[in-house]
């Protein structure tokens, strides 16, 4: 156990044999929105919203988990779109920058699933989805690096909280209306008006009080979006650089995914669940490329006393340092060792099939939280990043430029970040297919 001291705050890294007792704690204990507010300056990033009520999460857990099944189809649909639009298809190798189209991509999925058919295409919504969540992270980061008591004098001159407020105000300006159109439609009674199945329209249905209002709707869709967009796209982009490092494992990947979505099950939720090559990959790419450095962020509401008499006081910020625990000998075997289908070989026991996943939650596994409060849209992710991936590996070709390696990430503070400006060299599939060693499962 020890203390970090960041300018804004001290956070207390506690080990995760304390994990299983904190995360049955209710939020009137030890709240884990309030760590999430604390860590992104909410008060002047506009985060503070998330204070007011939880109702993000309630529908994330009883809407979106449980229907995530339903929307394989329309995203396939938008996947093929933004394939379309987002990709030049050249029959040469061409650098491109897969990041950015990534970013891209993930954001119009996940528009089509948050807002719907209406707005998933259109261009306002899109850019102010994706700038939001990068002009808060400038905020955040700037605010970070001078003392508490400057933040109400600083942030009257930093450019990227404007540009925070002016996404706000596109998102209000598309989403109250639409909010509007939907209710007059199911208040005039007709019988043939099917409300939409989308994440508005379960905020809309879940809604109660002050969180009714339209804009505190299209605020709450524009924090979805914080949440989604560029952790996917980062585990994604992570994925296609470590692919590249190591290519002999694009012919078992691209093997698996013929042999499983070439079915008449096609692009759907079982059949994705059954690419645990791609998910032991994946899930080896997060653990050398994690999203941050501590998770399971917690605030204690009163002072806990824990198992073993260690006392945490009232108010005290505190995480566990997640990537040092993967890379734990006694925890995984080797752990200097790039094995992506470490994961895919222990699931061949009929006992361990249903554990070691990407989405996978416990003491040693924190990178999405863990308990009550984890990540509820992660199984969403893990779809959308399987799919783009899929598609992406069955059509295209990719390696690094001659000369060009592996990016090393950038940290700020906890948080690891990919390199957005590496180039891919990509071009699209032909029968006659480049032959490159084939990893052992």
């Amino acid at each position: 156990m020890f203390r970090i001291r960041r300018n804004d705050t001290d956070i207390l890294v506690i080990s995760n044999k304390y994990v299983g007792e904190l995360k049955a704690l209710p939020s009137t204990r030890l709240n884990a929105t309030q760590a999430l507010v604390q860590n992104f300056k909410g008060a002047f990033t506009t985060i503070n919203i998330l204070l007011e009520s939880d109702l993000h999460a309630r529908v994330l857990r009883t809407r979106l988990l449980p229907n995530v099944g339903t929307f394989m189809g329309i995203m396939k649909e938008e996947l093929d779109f933004a394939t379309d639009v987002e990709i030049r298809s050249t029959e040469e190798y061409t650098p491109v920058a897969i990041y950015d189209v990534l970013l891209r991509t993930v954001a119009r999925i996940s528009a089509r699933v948050f807002v719907g058919s209406t707005l998933c295409r259109n261009e306002a919504w899109l850019h102010a989805s994706v700038k939001y969540t990068e002009d808060v992270f400038m905020t955040l980061t700037i605010l970070r690096m001078t003392p508490s008591f400057l933040h109400p004098i600083v942030i009257w001159v930093l450019p990227s909280s404007y540009r925070v407020h002016d996404s706000l105000r596109v998102a209000k300006e598309l989403i109250t209306p639409l909010v509007n159109e939907r209710r007059q439609a199911q208040a005039t009674g007709n019988p043939d008006y099917k409300k939409p199945n989308d994440m508005l329209q379960w905020l809309m249905d879940a809604a109660v009080g002050d969180e009714a209002r339209p804009d505190k709707l299209a605020h709450r869709m524009l924090l979805l979006s914080l949440a989604g967009i560029h952790t996917t796209t980062n585990a994604a982009t992570h994925t296609l650089y470590d692919l590249c490092a190591h290519p002999e494992f694009f012919a078992p990947l691209r093997e698996e995914m013929e042999e499983v979505l070439n079915t008449d099950e096609g692009w759907d939720k079982g059949s994705l669940t059954k690419l645990r090559k791609l998910d032991s990959f994946m899930m080896e790419s997060q653990r050398f490329n994690p999203p941050a450095l501590l998770s399971f962020n917690r605030v204690a509401k009163e002072s806990l006393t824990l198992s073993d008499g260690v006392n945490i006081p009232k108010n005290t910020q505190l995480a566990v340092a997640s990537v040092p625990i993967l890379m734990d000998p006694a925890v995984v075997p080797n752990p200097e060792e790039f094995d992506p289908f470490r994961s895919y070989r222990k699931r061949l026991d009929p006992a361990e099939a249903t554990r070691h996943q990407f989405a996978t939650t416990d003491k040693d596994h924190l990178h999405f939280g863990h308990g009550a409060w984890a990540c509820p849209g992660r199984f969403f992710a893990t779809y959308e990043i399987k799919m783009m991936l899929s598609q992406l590996l069955l059509n295209y070709d990719f390696k690094y430029p001659e000369g060009v390696e592996r990016p090393r990430n950038f940290t700020i503070d906890e948080n690891v970040l990919v390199d957005p400006a590496t180039k891919l060299l990509m071009k699209r599939r032909t029968k006659v297919q480049e032959q490159v060693p084939v990893a052992e499962s």
